[in-house]
């Protein structure tokens, strides 16, 4: 049975989005689900397409902006008048298979859950060669601080909730993890991350 109060938010890339749309289309068409929505950057201003699905956000759309385009998306979600309905986010990576769709019995009670890394440390040097050879970060470690959070690979639910706690942050800049980086705001408003069996809803290809 569908459910209407959670969004499942896929993220891609402008160069990638011709690549990825179709299957995404029609993987959530296959499970009768039309709560959804495509996320790509590089825009100059913020617009949704509602027919395509299609969230056009204002950022980098390189690997480096990554925390920029991840927080403006939740940001622009809870603000948007299209997606009121919605309690609850689902962050995907683009390449994700949706199992089966996850009912609210599951996430109800969770304000930030998936697949949790417990610990207080983080490679420090994981974005090495990964961003654009001409940004400081491709060759400076991350110094930051490291705290418990969900694997942004495996994909993560995010509550309505959470997101209005952390909206008014304006350091994603300084940051090159995008999924520590929500984890160290939310970590900051005293809101940790819960284990929950995410592989069951979700699976990645490159981390299953």
């Amino acid at each position: 049975m569908e459910d209407n109060y959670i969004l499942y938010v896929f993220f891609t890339h402008r160069l990638n989005l011709n690549k990825v749309y179709d299957r995404i289309i029609n993987m959530m068409k296959n499970h009768n689900s039309d709560n959804f929505v495509i996320v790509q950057g590089g825009f100059k201003n913020n617009s949704y397409n509602k027919d395509k699905k299609i969230l056009n956000i204002n950022c980098n759309d390189k690997y480096e902006g990554l925390p920029e385009k991840v927080f403006k998306t939740y940001k622009y979600l809870i603000e948007s008048s299209d997606f009121n309905q919605y309690t609850h986010f689902f962050k995907l990576d683009e390449d994700m298979i949706i199992n089966k769709l996850i009912i609210s019995n599951v996430y109800n009670n969770i304000k930030y859950g998936g697949l949790v890394n417990n610990s207080y440390d983080c490679d420090r040097k994981w974005h090495f060669g990964k961003c654009s050879p001409d940004h400081y970060y491709n060759t400076i470690e991350y110094k930051g601080k490291c705290v418990p959070w969900c694997l942004g690979g495996y994909g993560y639910i995010i509550s309505r909730y959470a997101i209005e706690l952390i909206q008014n942050d304006t350091k994603y800049f300084d940051h090159i993890y995008e999924d520590l980086y929500i984890a160290i705001l939310l970590f900051e408003k005293n809101i940790k991350p819960v284990n929950i069996n995410i592989k069951e809803f979700a699976i990645s290809p490159e981390h299953h």
